[in-house]
């Protein structure tokens, strides 16, 4: 195939791999002597789609935020374009200073940007995969026990009482779905990739699905030797999938009538496609909430609550602007991923956000891209959601960064080109 490195699982214990093994692993040949293993190789960073760069993610999402809010979709969008495009500016600029700092620092020791052959051992991904799905199981069935039966198979109005663990149980979900994808047998691909679908249906979270499919594409998009004309196309067809995925959801869970009042969504949107209003309210509305923050002035001073989310669910402290949520022009609570530093530190918030956001992606394009592939999906992912929430910080992410970091080690080996002679065609 020419999009695709020809790639095949096989068992050491046959005699040609023995020796296939003992030639590019001499150290660790008794280690992986029964495993399964699957050679390939990275493209480099200058052969990645657009939609895996940072800095372009970063600039079309608040392209989108611009756009969206010039709707005036509901009755109480920010009405003007001043502090919008304050925002815009002093977030564009301040990242773009991050990124080129951290760019250029990185550079000064290079690593490679070619193409980079890798072995993984399928045999631990499997495992590893099956003990997440052993742990999840046993979350769930504790909460059924505790709490009653999830919310898809209980009260679908409860959808938000997820019971206990759910920041263990969440990232758990996402790692099988995502890693499902990198196994070579299909039977366990589909397997696992049903069980983490399932169990955030089950759950009936929207925003973890659209995650997982986020981390998915993305993973795919590294790993792949696909040519970039054709991720385009599979980026548009994931991007179709999720649309059609929120309205189905969204409509499931949520009557229309209620949809159009609570969001409070002008009348002359009222009968436009549940798509159209879905994406672009989500869109829109935490960024009008964020411009209302600071219209309003509702700064008091540091309380360091942007630290909150990185705390245990039952550590958590009681939210010092909650009073925020009372003022009828915030809806729903969302306000991107600026809130909570723009609530602690007002205009300076944002920017050194924005800086640590710009030094995080140059990070990205210099150490990360392409070989750390998962903590990349991550990251992109988390940085796709900026116009929602900050999902950097939450106590979910850094776990499913730690479970994705000692997945890559265990099962990821660098570097070594694969003997395509002593492979088995």
């Amino acid at each position: 195939m020419n999009e695709q490195l020809r790639s095949t699982s096989f068992s050491a214990a046959q005699p040609v791999e023995v020796i296939a093994s003992a030639a590019m692993w001499p150290s660790l040949k008794e280690r992986f002597a029964k495993h399964k293993f699957v050679h390939g190789i990275l493209k480099g960073r200058h052969e990645l789609p657009l939609f895996c760069n940072p800095l372009v993610i970063f600039v079309l999402n608040w392209a989108l935020m611009l756009l969206t809010l010039s709707f005036q979709v509901t009755y109480v969008s920010y009405p003007t374009m001043g502090i919008p495009i304050i925002l815009f500016a002093l977030s564009l600029g301040s990242f773009l200073f991050g990124y080129l700092v951290a760019r250029t620092l990185l550079h000064r020791w290079p690593t490679r940007s070619e193409t980079l052959p890798y072995t993984l051992d399928v045999t631990r991904l499997w495992q590893a995969n099956l003990l997440f799905c052993g742990a999840a199981i046993l979350i769930i069935v504790f909460n059924w026990a505790l709490s009653g039966p999830p919310p898809a198979v209980g009260d679908p109005t409860s959808y938000l009482t997820y019971g206990r663990f759910k920041q263990v149980l969440f990232p758990l979900l996402v790692v099988v779905t995502v890693n499902s994808m990198l196994d070579a047998s299909r039977w366990r691909k589909v397997l696992f990739c049903l069980f983490g679908i399932a169990g955030m249906a089950l759950y009936i979270t929207r925003g973890l699905l659209m995650v997982a499919l986020l981390q998915m594409m993305f993973v795919f998009a590294l790993k792949t030797r696909m040519s970039k004309k054709k991720l385009y196309g599979i980026a548009a067809c994931c991007l179709a999938l999720a649309v059609v995925a929120i309205t189905l959801i969204g409509n499931a869970r949520t009557a229309q009538g209620v949809f159009l009042e609570y969001l409070q969504i002008r009348h002359k949107y009222s009968d436009w496609p549940m798509a159209y209003l879905w994406l672009t309210s989500y869109i829109s509305i935490p960024f009008s909430n964020l411009c209302w923050l600071f219209a309003k002035g509702t700064f008091h001073g540091p309380t360091l609550s942007f630290l909150y989310p990185l705390l245990p669910s039952f550590l958590t402290p009681a939210d010092p602007h909650a009073s925020i949520h009372d003022d009828l022009s915030i809806i729903d609570g969302a306000n991107t991923y600026l809130a909570a530093y723009a609530l602690d530190f007002s205009y300076l918030g944002v920017y050194l956000a924005n800086l640590a956001l710009g030094m995080g992606c140059g990070w990205l394009m210099e150490r990360s891209l392409p070989k750390n592939i998962l903590v990349a999906g991550m990251f992109l992912t988390c940085l796709t959601f900026i116009f929602f929430s900050d999902m950097f910080t939450p106590l979910s992410t850094i776990l499913q960064l730690a479970i994705q970091v000692a997945v890559q080690r265990a099962c990821f080996h660098w570097g070594g080109t694969p003997l395509e002679s002593m492979v088995p065609k």
